[in-house]
């Protein structure tokens, strides 16, 4: 067997010259040593042991520990065959090592050798057959290979047993044997007689997600160098390397400190913020108050008082989009600061492409290094790991982030498991629960099932939620509609705990004015209304569904009127999900200085979608928007007068124009063009949603929510709309409600079913329609070289959206045409002010 120079039996980690000869080799015996002792450090340190022992349902013993740690430490056997050690040549054949050990077990004659045998017994003896799939399975997917009924020889592994077989005096096998007894001799209380490890399967997700963790610590080369020291002068170090690791990468609980709610948000409780921390909710709590009321500060309060009393630890705020994490990650982390003090946890900002923790912004280095702008990389403070990779934000200690993050620990997708594992230490808040469709809102469902089934607690909030949706994620009957109508608002309520009313926010109800127009497909004559009012001095935000909307109107507004555009620095843009990681960030900062609390211009057009609608601490005189569905209107709405001011002149009446197409019938007029039909394909709701705002002048705001939500929406009232307008929309609702049903389908099989058998496990489904839906399958596009920018910022790589991709899936080269262009294979591309948008 080919072996690094100078170290006698298998390695496990290289580091190679420039040249690609081996500069320093990392022997089997002390990676797995290294991993082993990371996975201790968890258990001992962190809040691992605790979610681990819930969904065992027994607390866990120290032999428990001992067996885990050992089979965690045994997760990187497979090196041992000859195939994978041959890499030691980089020309070599890459064969892996973790399918492999299938072969080793199951193959008629290797099954019978010591190390086959010394695995069965250890793993009969301690009913650890799922949990030794679990830590195999660390590269983040169960292996097919030791699926139930896998292990025959006509199974896929057979091919693999050749790297197995003895050589003369080179015997795979023997290595693995040393391996375990290594092993033994440094863990030795899990061979001693007793109990087996627990058997329920979500524990044993559990455990995968930690091995995985465990792995990735114990790779960590600055932590446990590939150059030694070896053997019994290594062992002396593991420990205390662990252990500052685990502290360092926030792995282990914090102290809760003590003070009220004044201390930790900077202001005295109002209405129901208080009531949001009764420990009479459950563990799946529910917050229903209007837009701008504080159900932000009443989660923040509910995590730390759960804190207190023991039952989470971290804290992961999912929101529905990248602009309002961005957002609200700085409000997260100004109260840890003011909590803790010197030493705060930074809210790391779980957003692809941005890397932020705390204050500090890193910048992407070659080599998957980063450096962030208060250090070099490379050093041992890595307290912001989380925050340098997607994978690992939900491991963070805070992170505000958006909802894809957390739905992705439920499909079937690579370190599904360890993000499952990660979240379940953490307060779950999902805020604006009703903008999920019915795909991802049975993905919720499943999320919140298998998070709660570990120890987890969960917080919902929403302005406009519906009781269909409420009663799905609450699991509780559907009310009809009128009792859904008389249904109280604010209101908190849980799976534990019936709906009751909530002390309201004290503030002044708001009263809107209603206008719809038959504007939606004229961009010109929506900006002559937006600049109409922008010239008497409202704050305008015009609202559209699609991107392709929002660019024509902020263009005919920019040619109409340039001084009253949007604009950054002095160029005139609009606000949608197409752009560059750091133009978003230039972007967001813009729309708060001109939008937000401390507003000072008066008189401004701002042009976006829905990344403007949810949860962005916005504030607007004069709404036009296109048609959506109630609840989504009314989030729009709760951009209108959000902050209490009295500058508002001639626009002390808050106004909302709804734009519909020119024919009245929406029917007919539906399609992909304005997002009647595409964004939101449900037209009955879209015809419910404009009955009733054509039959009201005004509405109220709370007071009216409740009501229109459910007049609009609840399923009671769209059956009887649909049953009075005739075939063709009782034929609508038959295909919406069969679309439906296939969706939550398509859902319901596609999510991690947690409480089945490790070894059940599937992973090998076409995911990749699950990753587009949920909004995860973009493409991170490196750029041969950056361009300007049109804010002045280099623009290295652009990330594109699944359906502007050419219609080839083979790889394509990316050619720059001019600092504004560029094409990918057969498709041409424009970056500029206006974003991202094809240019064929």
């Amino acid at each position: 067997m080919m072996t690094a120079t100078g170290v006698n039996g298998p390695w496990a980690k290289l580091t190679r010259n420039a040249d690609g000869t081996v500069a320093a080799s990392l022997p089997l015996i002390d990676h797995c040593l290294d991993v082993g002792t990371a996975a201790q450090a968890l258990l001992s340190g962190g809040a691992w042991s605790l979610w681990l022992s819930t969904a065992a349902g027994r607390p866990l013993t120290a032999q428990d520990h001992a067996r885990l740690i050992v089979l965690a430490a045994l997760h990187d056997l497979g090196k041992a065959n000859r195939g994978f050690q041959a890499r030691i040549d980089p020309h070599a054949p890459l064969i892996g090592h973790t399918g492999q050990v299938a072969a080793l077990l199951f193959h008629s004659r290797l099954k019978t050798g010591a190390a086959a045998t010394m695995l069965r017994h250890l793993v009969g003896a301690w009913g650890a057959h799922q949990h030794f799939a679990a830590a195999l399975a660390h590269h983040g997917r169960p292996l097919p290979e030791l699926r139930r009924g896998a292990n025959l020889d006509s199974g896929s592994w057979m091919k693999h047993s050749v790297h197995w077989m003895p050589v003369g005096d080179d015997d795979p096998g023997a290595h693995v044997v040393a391996l375990i007894d290594a092993v033994r001799a440094r863990w030795p209380l899990a061979w001693e007689t007793g109990e087996p490890l627990p058997d329920a399967p979500r524990f044993v997700s559990l455990f995968a997600g930690l091995v995985t963790l465990a792995d990735w610590l114990g790779s960590d080369t600055r932590r446990f160098p590939v150059a030694g020291p070896y053997g019994r002068a290594r062992e002396a170090l593991r420990e205390e390397q662990a252990r500052d690791m685990v502290a360092a990468r926030g792995l282990v609980p914090l102290p809760t400190p003590e003070g009220d709610f004044h201390a930790a948000v900077g202001r005295t409780p109002h209405g129901f913020q208080q009531e949001a921390a009764a420990d009479d909710l459950g563990r799946v709590a529910l917050i229903e108050a209007e837009t701008g009321s504080g159900k932000t500060e009443a989660a923040l309060w509910r995590w730390l008082e759960l804190r207190r009393r023991g039952e989470v630890d971290g804290l992961y705020f999912a929101l529905p989009t990248r602009a309002a994490a961005v957002q609200l990650q700085k409000r997260v982390n100004d109260v840890l600061k003011r909590v803790w003090g010197e030493g705060a946890p930074e809210a790391v900002l779980a957003v692809p492409g941005y890397l932020v923790a705390g204050d500090t912004q890193g910048q992407e280095l070659p080599g998957y290094e980063v450096r962030w702008d208060d250090g070099e990389p490379g050093g041992t403070d890595d307290h912001r790991w989380a925050a340098e990779r997607a994978k690992n934000f939900l491991a963070a200690r805070v992170a505000v982030g958006t909802i894809d993050q957390a739905l992705l620990g439920v499909l079937p997708v690579k370190h599904a498991l360890f993000r499952a594992g990660a979240l379940a230490r953490s307060l779950l808040v999902v805020d604006e629960v009703h903008a999920s469709d019915t795909y991802m809102s049975t993905l919720l469902e499943r999320l919140l099932d298998n998070h709660l089934a570990v120890g987890g607690q969960a917080l919902l909030l929403s302005a406009t939620l519906g009781a269909e949706a409420r009663a799905r994620l609450l699991k509780t009957p559907l009310p009809p509609l009128a009792e859904a109508q008389a249904l109280p608002y604010p209101a908190l309520s849980g799976r534990d705990a019936p709906l009751r009313a909530a002390i309201p926010a004290a503030r002044s109800a708001k009263h809107v004015a209603i206008e719809t127009d038959g504007l939606i497909g004229d961009p010109d004559a929506i900006a002559a209304r937006a600049v109409a009012a922008a010239r008497t001095g409202a704050s305008v935000l015009v609202i559209r569904n699609t991107v392709a909307g929002a660019v024509q109107v902020a263009q005919a507004v920019a040619a109409r009127a340039p001084d009253l555009a949007f604009r950054l620095g002095d160029v005139p843009t609009v606000h949608h999900g197409r752009f560059a990681p750091g133009d978003r960030r230039l972007l967001d900062a813009a729309v708060e200085t001109a939008f937000g609390k401390g507003r000072a211009a008066r008189g401004q057009v701002l042009v976006g979608t829905q990344t403007l609608e949810q949860s962005l601490d916005i504030d607007a005189d004069f709404l036009i928007t296109d048609l959506a569905p109630m609840d989504v209107l009314l989030q729009r709405i709760g951009r209108l007068h959000r902050h209490m001011r009295d500058d508002r002149g001639a626009h002390a009446q808050a106004r909302a124009l709804i734009l519909r197409p020119a024919t009245r019938d929406l029917m007919a007029a539906s399609g992909p063009r304005h997002g009647l039909g595409g964004v939101y394909p449900d037209i009955l709701q879209l015809e419910s949603t404009l009955r009733l705002l054509e039959s009201r002048a005004h509405v109220t705001i709370p007071d009216d929510n409740r009501h229109l939500v459910e007049t609009a929406l609840h399923p009671g009232s769209i059956t009887t709309l649909a049953a009075t307008l005739g075939t063709a929309w009782t034929n609508h609702a038959a295909n919406r409600s069969a679309s439906f049903h296939a969706a939550r389908r398509t859902a319901e099989q596609l999510a991690l079913d947690l409480s089945m058998d490790f070894n059940l496990l599937e992973f090998t489904s076409n995911t990749e329609d699950a990753t587009t839906r949920l909004g995860a399958a973009t493409i991170q596009l490196p750029l041969p070289r950056p361009l300007p920018g049109p804010f002045g910022q280099p623009v290295p790589h652009l990330t594109l959206p699944p359906h502007m991709l050419p219609p080839t899936k083979t790889p394509q080269e990316v050619r720059i045409l001019d600092d504004c262009h560029f094409q990918l294979g057969t498709s041409r591309y424009a970056y500029d002010s206006w974003g991202l948008r094809n240019a064929n």
